[in-house]
Parts: C-alpha cells; sequence; structure tokens
C-alpha cells in the first residue's frame, strides 16, 4: 500500500511540477467571484506575478466583459501601477473603449537592464470599477488573441507564457457556477483508482496462498 501512494504522491507531484514549470507568470483577477445587487458597485483588481528572472516590457491587452450586466452606467479604469513599473515615459493607451471590451496597450522605453533591476516581481496591471446594471452573469477576462488580446511581452521582445485566471461578477439573480476540480485532482483520482483495485488483487492473491 505504501507503494501504491508512493507511487501516487511521485506523479502528483510531477504534475504540479510540470504546471508550475509551464505557467509560473499568472495574471489574476480578483476577486475571482463576487456577487453584488443592481445599483451595486463591482471592482476588480488585475494582477501579475511570478516575473522571477523575466520583464513585462510591453502589453497589448483587451478586458472583456458582459457589457449588458456591468459596466453600462458607469466604468473606469486606473492603469497608475503598471505605468510606474514600465520605467521612465512608458508608452500607456486605452485602444478600444466599447461597451464590453477595454484594450490597454503599455511599452517600455527604458533597456532590459534597468527594466530587470527596477521591475518587481508581481505588481497590479490595472484597477477596475463598474456599475452592475442588470441580473445576470459576467465573465470578466482576457480576449483569446495571442498577438491582439493578451499579448504579454518580455526579456528580448520575447512573447511571455503567462496563465491568465479570470473572474465571475454575478448581479442580482445571477449566481457565478462552482468552479471545476482541477485538472491534477481528476488525474490523481484516475490514478487512485488504476492503483488501488491491483493492490489489492495482488494482497488477496498472497492471502490465498498463505491459507493454502
Amino acid at each position: 500500500m505504501k507503494k501504491a501512494l508512493a507511487c501516487l504522491g511521485f506523479a502528483l507531484a510531477a504534475l504540479l511540477g510540470a504546471s508550475s514549470a509551464v505557467a509560473a507568470i499568472v495574471v489574476k483577477f480578483t476577486p475571482a467571484s463576487q456577487h453584488v445587487n443592481v445599483g451595486d458597485s463591482v471592482f476588480v483588481d488585475v494582477s501579475i506575478s511570478g516575473l522571477g528572472d523575466e520583464i513585462l516590457s510591453a502589453f497589448d491587452l483587451n478586458f472583456l466583459y458582459d457589457g449588458s450586466v456591468i459596466g453600462n452606467s458607469t466604468r473606469m479604469i486606473d492603469a497608475t501601477s503598471a505605468q510606474f513599473q514600465l520605467g521612465t515615459n512608458p508608452i500607456l493607451a486605452l485602444d478600444t473603449t466599447s461597451l464590453g471590451n477595454w484594450g490597454l496597450q503599455g511599452s517600455a522605453t527604458d533597456s532590459d537592464a534597468v527594466m530587470a533591476l527596477n521591475q518587481a516581481n508581481s505588481f497590479l496591471l490595472a484597477q477596475f470599477s463598474f456599475s452592475s446594471d442588470a441580473d445576470g452573469v459576467s465573465q470578466f477576462t482576457l480576449g483569446g488573441d495571442m498577438d491582439f488580446e493578451r499579448n504579454f511581452v518580455g526579456l528580448d521582445a520575447k512573447t511571455l507564457n503567462v496563465s491568465v485566471e479570470g473572474a465571475c461578477i454575478a448581479v442580482g439573480t445571477g449566481q457565478c457556477q462552482v468552479p471545476e476540480p482541477a485538472s491534477f485532482f481528476l488525474v490523481g483520482l484516475a490514478l487512485t483508482g488504476a492503483t488501488v483495485p491491483s493492490f489489492l488483487t495482488r494482497r488477496r492473491r498472497t492471502a490465498a496462498g498463505l491459507k493454502s
């Protein structure tokens, strides 16, 4: 049994290690889930973490949401933190301001070496505030186009591999769905199902041999 559990532990550890290696840099929307009443204000922080030896030298992002549920009355964005982290005289602009789609571009003018010395490992990209206008649910995340909607640039103008964790905003009668179990947990269950029966079979055979 100890061997079976050890194998399962090693498999899960390897899977977790592979996952963290693939997507060490994470963009999070906080809170990940919230519920407000119609007429209340909605606040969401978007941050980047895990840069490590990398830098964020530029980005081209489109923040998407359901404009029929939130943001029709008022919507605001504050990217002061990102502007500060992009160094001296960065280029920062909103390229899209349509309902349901907010485009933000940023680019540093300092060298990579200067950026590496001064930029934090984790920082806020933007802070958003919306009005909650109607019953319903709105996802709030980045667009899927890797070139124009979720493009993160690092050292030597190379694209960064970034994992994006969006948010769910429920208004009035709307309800955010409970997130499904993580994939590594499901794999762990599968490994358990595959390992335990074989262990039990061997144990029964051993017991039968001893009786005979």
